[in-house]
């Protein structure tokens, strides 16, 4: 396995805040449980407000999860290979509001995705982002936001994973019954991608989409670039 480079990341990465300061790992539990962990410790030692600011748009990946999940706490099968992130926001925020930056990330990945690929994806509302190939559908990636509300800040982890480079027809097993529909890009393509491309292309789209609602509290004009690509 080739292991990721954030060197590599961090070269091609041209966003000003998203992704520019990077924790790896090769395994975790999970990248968001440990997303929340740093913010509480953080929150725990009385740290000042800049320095937890600091954490604002900090990325998390982990070669591997033993503990990824999805929506309703379903387990996500996080081999080597795959691209498994976090992203950290630091804001204020209505619990309402997540659902629509979770919803930016699944757009931005989505175009990440088809401008460098030309593949046919589609989003499933509210979360997942799904290969279709003549009538059938796999999943090819999940997005989970959750807030993590303190006091003084808020903290939004985005967290996503994304079937990268998985031949998922070599598991077998406990393992093949985790894997159910889901599809990745190396076997859709044929070839290994390039992970830290990939992610560069979602931190810089996810930065301009974020940035625009902030600017416009409105989700509108992000949306009309999927409105013919969402799956009911």
């Amino acid at each position: 396995m080739e292991y990721f480079s954030k060197k590599k990341f961090l070269a091609l990465c041209k966003t000003e805040h998203c992704g520019k300061k990077i924790l790896y790992f090769e395994n975790l539990d999970s990248t968001n449980e440990h997303a929340v962990k740093l913010e509480d410790r953080a929150v725990k030692l009385n740290r000042s407000g800049d320095f937890l600011k600091n954490l604002n748009g900090v990325l998390i990946i982990s070669e591997t999860q033993q503990k990824g999940r999805g929506r309703n706490y379903k387990k996500w099968f996080s081999p080597p290979g795959g691209l498994w992130f976090t992203l950290i926001l630091v804001l204020k925020i209505e619990p309402s509001d997540v659902n629509k930056i979770n919803l930016i990330m699944a757009i931005s990945i989505l175009e990440s995705l088809k401008d460098r690929y030309e593949i046919n994806i589609k989003v499933r509302w509210p979360n997942d982002i799904y290969y279709e190939n003549g009538k059938q559908q796999n999943k090819i990636c999940g997005i989970l936001s959750e807030l993590n509300h303190h006091d003084r800040l808020s903290f939004l982890n985005i967290g996503a994973g994304l079937n990268a480079n998985i031949s998922f027809g070599n598991f077998s097993g406990n393992e093949s019954s985790l894997t159910g529909n889901a599809v990745s890009l190396k076997e859709i393509l044929k070839k290994d991608i390039d992970r830290e491309e990939i992610l560069a292309d979602i931190m810089e789209n996810f930065e301009t989409n974020y940035k625009r609602y902030l600017q416009y509290h409105d989700l509108k004009s992000i949306f009309l670039k999927i409105e013919n690509l969402i799956l009911i």
